[in-house]
């Protein structure tokens, strides 16, 4: 107690002399010590779900104060009552930020860094450099400590199932490298739900290994590489069960629900972590059957008219079925009777895409995914579970918090000293070769007590650094630059109107895209492309949907100057290592070590179960596949190959994009579908007269 009350000022004790740095080291070694000491007697069992491009509007406790007709249809069609209950029974994170786009968000989340502290350059994650073997890859660097082996070293038992997205190029960048027991997941930004492929509508590229491979991947101590069950196929797409055996959430939801069902809950020492991140909500938006109907009779049954965008009731649909998975994971703790006993965090890795096909919604909020503004970095966040003091429950929390702050906390709930020393250590190398050196983790300590008890917490006086192009001060917000998606979408959204815009070339068009990695032009029309310049302001406590700028007027002159050179000098921390390119023995490395399935490609002796393929194993399919890399690898090929791909990829898109159920028959099925695909190349080939050149690349 003597320690809570010591300032650190002048009138120190004199045991402490009168070197104040040195009380603030003590204060921080006995606070760590007594949170130590409390992790240690009662550690709890922590279950954290990580939604992927869920919206603020997609989710039922922001749509509660429904006054419009179309708030109030928009309530009808947003169906989370399991979310709700949980977030109500727990406390609402109101003001939890994360980055931009998911690589950088889910890298922060699992390092402790921010996301321009740990990947600023979001690049494909077969990238290599190979003259930096620490950051010369995607996702987290090499010898950063991950969130799954802090909590081992305090004694849980580690596992992770879903998205991935934060590196792969070699075993330590995969879960298991990061300190996860066991794992049941895919590495890229998505794969199809039902063929487990990473399709253009999947990741909006088509990668130097022509979008080949499977990406499906479990790790554990007896075997490593890929998935080869019998929900491997698209066999089950077209069913009308509730929940068909190969719709990968499915899968996922069983593989959480065996490894709960599985856990000794009497081994107090060892207590669950299980990190449960789902695909739902990224496209492709594909759904089950059951699903789809279900959603649209629901709305009509509670008097609502029934969807008119496709995408839309696709999108709705897939946020029930989420909602019913959180519902059986948790409903599974409190049967295990582990549920007074567990923390459960739910969050989402970015904001809502608002591009086609997306499809989310951040009403009122502006923007959307790969902006800065508050569409695209705050968050649905909200903590749940007996673990929380009941005097704590039922809040709504408005003190800041980071996606990064949540690898401090879960050290601090293991007894753990969050510090890297990996990472320190690495950096002697590092500074010695010349090369860009690891930054410190940037959580805070103390955020969940701050939670609990709803004071302002360690971010309050600070100032958060969102990008290399915005920074937080509440309530006080600068974004700079050129934005996408500067946009406000309404209550229902995507509808029928923005579907004329799309169709019209109006957009708004994926600003991602990239052909062979070459990135695909879009303009700043498609786009929704805005310009802050040096700098838009905005005063979130006033006007939180970010719709009066602020920085023409006289009297913020001072404060924006103070905030552009603030983010001046977070840019020189800014984390941007030359992180390298796909090379063609990357592909048959995939093909021949990952058995046609996306996995790591360097240092991996001794890491796959399986011998390694040979040529004579290969199918007729996957030779032909080869031989096109390969063919890709020539200039002049290469070249035809992003020109032509470039406008093939947005064709096809617009064609097999959202629909107005108004003018046309909405149905569930694969929107990428072979007569789409055939569709598109009849259309570029009728606006440039290049038949020739269609039919040579089709064969």
């Amino acid at each position: 107690s003597y320690f809570t009350h010591c300032s650190c000022s002048a009138a120190l004790p004199l045991a402490f002399g009168e070197d104040r740095m040195t009380c603030f080291s003590v204060l921080f070694r006995v606070l760590f010590f007594n949170a130590a000491v409390l992790a240690e007697s009662s550690k709890p069992n922590i279950l954290f779900l990580l939604a992927d491009d869920m919206g603020w509007a997609n989710i039922g406790y922001h749509r509660r104060n429904a006054m419009t007709a179309d708030e109030k249809q928009g309530q009808l069609e947003v169906q989370t009552p399991a979310m709700d209950s949980l977030a109500d029974e727990g406390i609402i994170l109101d003001r939890h930020y994360a980055y931009r786009i998911c690589g950088p968000a889910r890298s922060s989340l699992l390092s402790g860094r921010l996301g321009s502290h740990v990947l600023a350059k979001n690049v494909a994650v077969t990238a290599q450099n190979k003259k930096d073997p620490v950051s010369g890859f995607a996702g987290i660097p090499r010898n950063i400590t991950g969130m799954g082996t802090k909590v081992k070293e305090g004694g849980y038992k580690t596992y992770y199932v879903g998205k991935w997205d934060a590196g792969m190029a070699t075993p330590h960048h995969t879960p298991r490298g990061r300190g996860f027991d066991e794992s049941f997941m895919y590495f890229q930004h998505a794969n199809d739900y039902w063929n487990k492929k990473t399709g253009l509508q999947a990741t909006g590229e088509i990668t130097t290994c022509l979008n080949s491979f499977y990406d499906l991947m479990i790790e554990n101590d007896t075997y490593r590489g890929p998935y080869r069950g019998a929900a491997l196929t698209d066999a089950c797409k077209n069913s009308e069960e509730r929940t068909p055996y190969c719709y990968e959430e499915k899968m996922f939801e069983e593989r959480s629900l065996d490894i709960i069902s599985n856990h000794n809950a009497s081994d107090e020492e060892h207590p669950l972590f299980l990190f449960h991140a789902f695909h739902l909500l990224h496209s492709p938006l594909q759904i089950p059957n059951y699903y789809y109907k279900m959603i649209n009779t629901t709305v009509v049954e509670q008097g609502g008219p029934e969807f008119d965008s496709n995408n839309r009731r696709l999108l709705m649909a897939m946020t029930k079925y989420l909602d019913d998975t959180v519902k059986n994971l948790t409903e599974a703790l409190k049967t295990k009777g582990m549920w007074d006993n567990t923390l459960v965090v739910f969050t989402t890795d970015n904001g809502g895409p608002i591009y086609e096909p997306g499809s989310a919604n951040n009403y009122p909020l502006r923007g959307g995914k790969y902006s800065d503004f508050e569409g695209g970095v705050r968050t649905n966040t909200w903590i749940s579970g007996g673990f929380i003091p009941k005097e704590s429950r039922g809040r709504i929390h408005n003190g800041i918090v980071s996606i990064s702050d949540w690898y401090y906390i879960f050290s601090e709930l293991a007894g753990v000293d969050p510090h890297d020393k990996e990472a320190e250590a690495a950096n002697v190398w590092l500074k010695k070769q010349g090369l860009d050196t690891l930054r410190p983790i940037d959580g805070k300590p103390g955020m969940l007590q701050s939670i609990f008890e709803g004071s302002p917490g360690p971010r309050g006086n600070e100032s958060l650094y969102l990008s290399s192009t915005a920074i937080l001060e509440y309530p006080y917000k600068l974004v700079t630059g050129k934005q996408p998606y500067m946009a406000h979408t309404g209550p229902l959204y995507p509808n029928c109107t923005t579907v004329s815009m799309f169709e019209s070339g109006y957009g708004p068009d994926f600003v991602d895209a990239s052909i062979l990695e070459l990135k695909v032009a879009v303009d700043d029309e498609k786009a929704w492309r805005g310009d802050c310049s040096d700098g838009c302001l905005f005063n979130l406590e006033v006007d939180p949907s970010e719709s009066h700028d602020l920085s023409k007027d006289p009297s913020q002159k001072e404060r924006l100057a103070r905030m552009i050179q603030t983010l001046a000098e977070f840019n020189k921390t800014l984390f941007v290592p030359e992180r390298g390119e796909t090379h063609l023995d990357t592909c048959f490395s995939m093909m021949f070590n990952g058995g046609g399935h996306f996995g790591p490609f360097v240092d991996i002796e001794d890491y796959f179960t399986e011998a390694p393929r040979t040529v004579d194993d290969l199918d007729e399919h996957e030779k032909i596949q080869m031989a096109a890399m390969t063919a890709t690898t020539l200039k002049p090929v290469r070249k035809a190959a992003q020109e032509l791909g470039s406008k093939f990829a947005l064709k096809w898109l617009e064609i097999s994009g959202d629909k107005c159920c108004m003018t046309h028959e909405c149905v569930n099925g694969p929107s990428a579908a072979p007569e789409n695909l055939l569709k598109a190349f009849k259309q570029l080939d009728a606006q440039q007269n290049r038949q020739e050149d269609v039919e040579e690349l089709m064969i």
